[in-house]
């Protein structure tokens, strides 16, 4: 779309330039059902006891032709230093070539103006940063960092661009990108999403304007999610902003440094391979609710529409469902365990441990590696 002032082509996306790649060692949740949706492809991500800081290096600057305001950010404390430094001097570079080619412009643009007899207004450039995640013990496994670049370079207004950095902070730390996230149909999955919420406010965007994220989509992790985000006029008019859509994200699965726990329910051992324990990075245990439920004597009903799970027991039902933080006793008042239940790329779905003790009202030990339900 033709926009109606200049627009200063500025850097690259930051996501775009570190070091592709996530292990492999990707955890596992389920509905037994053929049908069952591939939801997400969980992150591994070890526990780290202090978390990353994050400092900004002012660069100020004004003439007659320009004014720049950057904050710069810094980083410390990620496990890989080598890593970090490549970080920290990649966001360097981008913020003072972005300066660089303003300055650049607006000296070009000023002669012409000079030349053509009509009046300059000053470009200006600020830079500002927001961490998204990694700021704290509880999602120090992970960081994620969103850096905004404004430039205004005459018109009625600027225009903002933002770049996000998205790492799993381990001793080798490497870029997250969207499909270790949502696995190997992210697009599918996250397109799905967002079109569903345009499709609620059609008239905020532009008719058509969205036809699917590509390889290079930027997004950054926030409280569980992952917040897609797109430039102004990308898909809607500029006053809508930088539109933002929020995607839950299944369970970030993984028992800290690699440890095995054994899963024994009513006396009997189950495969650690149909019934693997994940612990992710707030401490939280995780089971795969079908083996279990059903080695607990339940029988279990998946609605695909509601993307739920019903479980019956005698007298006792409940009902649990994709992305909801929701658990229902006997049709009673819903009940928060603090995370919500997931489905992997197998389609297992995940629930935490303390659902069969605080839910099903079974007996749940762990100790020595060992999870006992009964």
């Amino acid at each position: 779309m033709k926009t109606p002032f200049k627009l200063l082509t500025l850097g690259i996306a930051g996501a775009c330039l570190l070091t592709a790649g996530i292990p492999d060692s990707l955890a596992s949740a389920e509905p037994s059902s053929a049908n069952a949706p591939v939801q997400a492809v969980p992150i591994s991500a070890a526990v780290q006891q202090d978390a990353v800081k994050v400092s900004a290096k002012p660069v100020q600057e004004k003439t007659d032709l320009y004014s720049a305001d950057l904050s710069i950010p810094v980083i410390e404390g990620l496990k890989d230093k080598k890593y970090q430094d490549q970080l920290n001097d990649i966001l360097e570079r981008h913020a003072m070539k972005d300066l660089e080619l303003l300055k650049k412009q607006a000296e070009n643009d000023a002669a012409d103006a000079k030349k053509s007899g009509y009046e300059f207004r000053p470009y200006e450039v600020t830079v500002t940063y927001k961490v998204k995640a990694g700021g704290g013990t509880a999602d120090a496994g992970l960081f994620s960092i969103a850096v905004t670049t404004y430039t205004y370079t005459g018109g009625a207004h600027g225009l903002p661009r933002t770049d996000t950095y998205n790492v799993l902070n381990q001793d080798t730390a490497k870029r997250i990108e969207l499909k270790d996230l949502f696995g190997a149909d992210y697009k599918q999955t996250i397109d799905k999403h967002i079109k569903d919420e345009i499709a609620k406010h059609p008239d905020d965007y532009f008719k058509d304007g969205f036809e699917g994220i590509d390889d290079t989509q930027s997004f950054y992790i926030h409280q569980g999610s992952a917040v897609i985000v797109f430039g102004p006029y990308e898909i809607a008019p500029y006053a809508a902003g930088m539109p933002e859509f929020t995607i839950p994200l299944p369970n970030q699965a993984q028992t800290p440094g690699g440890r095995t726990q054994k899963l024994i329910v009513n006396g009997s051992e189950l495969s650690t391979v149909d019934a693997a324990v994940y612990t992710d990075a707030k401490g939280t245990v995780t089971v795969p609710l079908r083996i279990v439920a059903e080695a607990l004597g339940y029988e279990l009903k998946w609605n695909a529409e509601q993307q739920a799970v019903e479980l019956h027991k005698g007298a006792q039902w409940t009902v649990v469902r994709t992305g909801k933080d929701e658990y229902v006793i006997n049709k009673m008042a819903p009940v928060s365990l603090g995370i919500a239940p997931a489905i992997n790329s197998e389609g297992k779905m995940y629930v935490p441990l303390a659902f069969f003790s605080d839910i099903l009202k079974a007996d749940v030990k762990s100790e020595a590696g060992t999870i006992t339900i009964r």
